[in-house]
């Protein structure tokens, strides 16, 4: 009989864990890949005897057979998630080839079920500004970074494999919430706005959903998901300019924000990036591909996760709460900044 030990890959990460703790609520055993050196505080903190931890790597094709042999479900939801680095060929290594080689593993092994962590990344813009499907044209190319560019990659990559393997692919928003160790750049852009780094906003629009509500999606995905079939794990469609009045509104910041043309923003952008390319070696807070992508309207519709799966939200407001609470929590969020905050009603 085939086990029922879960693999997950990148299990500690943001979205990983939330599904790690999931599967255990339900009593399935998990093993649980771990990247060598990779920081493991969020599985740490579940301190959960139910989950076996191996250490590997997703390029490494012969060690990643003998992790994943055994158990019946894969969720594959490693991938590098930033705006820049230094060599960008890391991110596709990671996020194309090593989807190809979990999934030939999986398909190799006769797994029973694999759920592939895409993103909206992956899924055009309605060019009306109305939000988008699961059968939207990609139309991001021109507009996007490696990261976007590497996921639109892995997910037809993903895609590939159903006719061989019984894949569900889902594809999450903007996640927040909790357990952000990282922080990823959707995190550190929250963080930043807070702290009066980010002191400007530009025309466009992105869609945040809670991290809780994308982990649950996956498990969805898994019981109900059609083979072959993209979901849309998103959340709430707003503006830049609305996300700014949202926090303000619901979790009292302060300091002021000045409107500017996107063009102002990309511009500042490739000085940070020149100076991160020649000097840094550290990601930029803004980079001309981030808001050459930011400036679309990121708007999408997860109908049809919620009437084939019964994925469902949370309001924006507690989503917003959960988040800014634990950065601040996490010592994210500067003393005066965090002090302004915890008046707020």
């Amino acid at each position: 009989m085939r086990s029922d030990t879960v693999f997950v890959t990148g299990a500690a990460g943001f979205i990983g864990h939330h599904v790690v703790r999931l599967l255990r609520a339900e009593g399935r055993p998990v093993r649980a890949l771990i990247r060598p050196g990779e920081d493991t505080r969020n599985l740490d903190e579940l301190a959960d005897p139910g989950i076996e931890r191996v250490c590997g790597d997703i390029l490494d094709r012969p060690a990643l057979a003998a992790h994943m042999a055994g158990c019946g479900v894969v969720y594959h939801l490693a991938a590098i998630y930033r705006t820049w680095v230094p060599d960008p060929k890391i991110i596709y290594d990671v996020n194309v080839a090593g989807t190809a080689n979990v999934l030939g593993t999986a398909a190799g092994l006769g797994v029973r079920r694999v759920v592939y962590t895409s993103s909206i990344a992956a899924i055009g813009v309605d060019p009306s500004g109305q939000p988008a499907n699961e059968e939207a044209a990609y139309n991001l190319w021109p507009h996007a970074f490696d990261y976007v560019r590497s996921k639109y990659l892995a997910h037809h990559v993903a895609l590939a494999f159903a006719p061989v393997l019984d894949l569900v692919v889902v594809n999450p928003g903007m996640p927040l919430g909790p357990g952000d160790i990282a922080p990823t750049p959707t995190g550190r852009t929250l963080i930043d706005t807070l702290n009066g780094k980010i002191r400007v906003s530009f025309e466009g629009g992105l869609n945040l959903v809670d991290v809780e509500d994308v982990a649950r999606g996956h498990l969805l995905a898994e019981a109900r998901g059609r083979r072959g079939e993209a979901y849309l794990l998103t959340g709430h469609n707003l503006t830049i300019f609305e996300m700014v009045a949202e926090l303000r509104q619901v979790v009292g910041m302060r300091h002021g924000m000045l409107r500017v043309p996107a063009g102002v923003a990309s511009a500042v952008g490739r000085v940070l990036e020149g100076w991160a390319e020649r000097v840094s070696r550290r990601e930029p807070m803004i980079t001309p591909g981030t808001v050459a992508y930011a400036r679309q309207r990121l708007f999408y519709d997860h109908g049809k996760a919620s009437e084939e799966l019964g994925f469902s939200v949370r309001p924006l407001a507690e989503t917003l709460h959960r988040a800014v609470d634990w950065f601040v929590a996490h010592g994210h969020v500067r003393p005066a900044a965090a002090a302004a905050l915890a008046q707020r009603a």
